[in-house]
């Protein structure tokens, strides 16, 4: 793994696990209901790369049994954190939980690469840093620069890993959401309540059309948006990477600034940073000065999904329209934040959508954060049971709603060449609301 390590350090961190973590990892029967579940024991079949395999590990480790070594190191790497074998276990064991934990103990006894401490410490914070950085891949798009250097393989002279990159990442925006939206958007008609809208950082700085759909459909829906300027990371990257002191300084930060406003509800477009932000109240729960704060922070965060499927009521006019879809639940979503009816009765509403069941629904999408690239072999594997899955269901349109599904998604359509489309949820029933109480927005 390049970086030189101390087991005997690691081993001693995993030795003060709490009673209630390592109860959970004592609770692990071995019962198997979790294999079919797994990502990996799928693709791989071993038992190293199930979750009862790794909680064994954890447990060995804990117990003095197993060292810390890089070996085990790199299997706590190996989840996806998808959290599918959670949903599916009779015990009630947090195997996504406590593989987190162990990363946890592991990256605070292990030296961190300068690339990594300086994007999880500082340029996380940032969203205008962030959208700099981003500011010579426009400018190479908008030359088409990286079409013409996939045309010819240029780019996979240079390295494989590098065309993949360039290949997932989608046509950016000329300017972050953040930069071009008021800090607070009226509601339509009347007035139904104070939203706070959290950007996520990938939603933001990617996918801003898409946070435009959901502004003009929450504002069409009857609320008055509140989007507080400088809003930092939900901290979800820092937490998948074993990081949790500038997590929790960037979710204070964002707490503080969302409780300045005085919003019925935070929602947010993005499946990871909802289970994050949902996550608060768990990150402080030993914070006594922080403890109330975030509980009331996490109590009023949902899933867009999840929101809108109260917030649309029985008077909103859809218009009809011809699709046959599916769709496609983000990890974060399902199994972390079990938002699982809400998204289907949305677009079940929708009148001439015939909605097909995925097959084999709950599997991830292989895209975990950035699983897809430390991991791509395995991911392009998981990816390909995914498309797989999405050709039997004969859908035109694949919906879902997290930024890493679409961009893994999306490069699927690409690779694999199939025929449907790949859209967020907002932007769907964006469509469907036009021309009855939605119009898009007009600022610039």
């Amino acid at each position: 793994m390049g970086r030189s390590i101390d087991p005997e350090k690691i081993s001693k961190a995993f030795a003060t696990l709490d009673a209630h973590d390592y109860g959970d990892v004592i609770q692990c029967m071995r019962c198997g209901t979790c294999l079919p579940t797994c990502p990996t024991y799928r693709t791989d079949g071993i038992e190293t790369q199930s979750p009862r395999g790794r909680m064994a590990m954890i447990r060995a480790v804990i117990d003095g049994r197993l060292p810390a070594s890089e070996e085990f190191i790199e299997h706590m790497y190996h989840c996806l954190d998808c959290r599918n074998c959670q949903s599916v276990c009779p015990a009630g064991v947090k195997v996504g939980e406590l593989v987190l934990e162990a990363r946890h103990r592991i990256e605070e006894n292990r030296p961190q690469p300068r690339l990594k401490r300086l994007l999880l410490h500082h340029l996380i914070r940032d969203q205008r840093g962030m959208s700099r950085l981003l500011t010579p891949l426009r400018w190479l798009q908008a030359a088409r620069v990286p079409s013409l250097a996939r045309k010819y393989g240029i780019l996979k002279l240079i390295s494989e890993d590098l065309e993949f990159m360039e290949a997932l990442l989608p046509p950016l925006p000329a300017r972050p959401l953040s930069e071009t939206i008021p800090e607070e958007i009226p509601a339509r008609g009347v007035v139904k309540g104070r939203v706070g809208f959290f950007l996520g950082c990938a939603m933001n700085l990617i996918f801003a059309e898409v946070s435009r759909a959901t502004v003009d459909v929450l504002s069409g829906a009857g609320y008055t948006l509140i989007i507080p300027k400088g809003q930092q990371c939900c901290g979800a990257p820092n937490i998948a990477e074993g990081e949790r002191k500038t997590c929790r300084e960037m979710a204070e930060h964002n707490m503080r600034l969302f409780a300045e406003r005085d919003v019925d509800t935070i929602v947010t477009d993005c499946a990871a940073c909802g289970s994050e932000l949902k996550g608060y109240r768990e990150l402080f729960r030993s914070r006594s000065g922080l403890a109330g704060m975030s509980e009331q922070f996490s109590g009023k965060t949902q899933d867009i999904s999840e929101f809108l499927s109260a917030a649309l009521g029985p008077d909103a006019v859809f218009r009809p329209m011809d699709e046959v879809v599916c769709f496609h639940d983000p990890c974060h979503s399902r199994h972390a934040q079990k938002v699982l009816r809400q998204p289907r009765e949305l677009l079940r509403r929708i009148p001439g959508v015939v909605f097909q069941d995925l097959p084999d629904e709950g599997q991830c999408c292989g895209s975990a954060g950035v699983y897809n690239i430390t991991h791509r072999e395995r991911s392009m594997k998981i990816l390909e049971a995914k498309v797989a899955a999405i050709g039997r269901t004969g859908a035109r349109r694949v919906i879902t709603s997290n930024p890493g599904c679409l961009m893994q998604l999306q490069y699927a359509r690409m690779r694999w060449r199939q025929d449907w489309t790949v859209s967020h949820i907002t932007e769907f029933l964006r469509e469907a609301l036009e021309g009855g109480e939605i119009a898009r927005s007009t600022f610039s």
